[in-house]
């Protein structure tokens, strides 16, 4: 049958042999170890934060936090997509996919999504509205123009134009 009492041998488990009651014992103040020495049988302790002597696998506190891969772009993408909203939300949508693989938030990559989405709809139906009315101009000149001679001045909601 096994104890974990080391038993008479003196032997400790852990490698050291502790002294044994009313063996020399160091007195207070002799023999202790000196600042920054390691009282420690393992090895030199390190300085809080800087990950040495911690357990494996676990990581000390590092001094500034882990920056964001898609900070800068996020910002560039929400200014674009208030000048070239098309161009703006598409770096923006990069930006946020760069915060979000490094498992961060990116609040201006957000904005620049929400902002470029807006202008390119916006864009689009502007354009579309212009068209139409660049059709309608041109069909009416096309039917003042109907039988008359190329360069005829003809007039189209009240402006003198030439037929082409």
């Amino acid at each position: 049958m096994s104890d974990n009492n080391p038993g008479p041998q003196g032997n400790s488990p852990y490698g050291q042999n502790p002294p044994q009651y009313g063996q020399n014992q160091p007195q207070y103040g002799q023999n202790q170890p000196q600042y920054g020495q390691s009282p420690s049988p393992y090895g030199q302790q390190g300085p809080y934060g800087s990950g040495a002597g911690n357990y494996p696998g676990q990581q000390g506190y590092q001094g500034q936090p882990a920056e964001n891969p898609g900070r800068t772009l996020g910002i560039v993408g929400f200014i674009l997509a208030i000048l070239i909203a098309p161009v703006g939300l598409i770096i923006s949508i990069v930006a946020l996919v760069k915060s979000r693989r490094a498992r961060m938030g990116n609040g201006f990559a957000l904005a620049g999504i929400i902002i470029g989405a807006l202008f390119t709809i916006i864009g689009i139906i502007l354009a579309i509205w212009i068209g139409t009315l660049a059709a309608d101009l041109a069909q009416q000149v096309i039917q003042a123009c109907e039988g008359q001679p190329t360069g005829t001045p003809v007039t189209v909601q009240g402006q003198p134009v030439e037929c082409p």
